[in-house]
């Protein structure tokens, strides 16, 4: 399995971006609160502004429309993925584990950056529960995935639509995301990325 981790701090101006009445995201509960799924329709409709927000820059052939069921599934996998990547960040960062093969100096660089993503994914998983959560099922080489956009974006709200990256991240500590591709089926994550720094917002 292979993750790519995408993070970004550029800040982006302020927009919202809503859903045409016969589109409107679908509003789901699960344990941590309230989740919205963007259906078939929305997707297609917003597919260049979506396809853009994506981490990987993905070649989607379509979308589909996730069930209730789907997205409880892909929130458990994303969520032990976080937990566990904050024990043992070299999850997400292969590259930056230990290589007998390496200077001494780039070893402690490496160690260096991997403890300082460690940091991040723990407060990550501490404040995992402030995420607003919604779910796109896209369709990528025949597989059907199902999007995840986390965000902590205090002047977006989530229920009106998709909330693009591009639209509302702001670099002063105050708006996060975290996005994953989850395979359901397989049970995996990939192209996980976490964009906004929670180290910056705690200091």
């Amino acid at each position: 399995m292979r993750f790519v981790i995408l993070i970004a701090l550029a800040a982006w101006g302020l927009a919202g971006s809503a859903a045409r009445a016969d589109d409107a995201l679908i509003k789901v509960t699960l344990e941590s609160g309230p989740a919205y799924i963007v259906p078939e329709s929305y997707a297609a409709g917003h597919k260049a502004e979506l396809t853009k927000s994506i981490p990987g820059a993905p070649n989607i052939d379509g979308f589909w429309t996730p069930s209730e069921a789907d997205v409880i599934v892909a929130n458990r996998v994303f969520r032990e993925l976080i937990l566990d990547a904050a024990k043992d960040p070299t999850l997400l960062f292969p590259d930056l584990a230990q290589n007998p093969n390496a200077t001494a100096a780039a070893n402690i660089e490496a160690a260096a950056q991997l403890q300082n993503e460690r940091y991040e994914l723990s407060l990550i998983s501490s404040h995992y529960e402030r995420y607003s959560r919604q779910y796109a099922g896209l369709v990528i080489d025949r597989k059907k995935l199902i999007f995840c956009n986390y965000l902590v974006a205090p002047k977006a709200d989530p229920s009106a639509g998709y909330v693009f990256i591009e639209k509302v991240f702001e670099g002063d500590g105050t708006v996060h995301f975290l996005q994953s591709r989850v395979d359901i089926d397989e049970k995996t994550c990939a192209n996980v990325s976490f964009i906004g720094s929670w180290q910056r917002s705690e200091n």
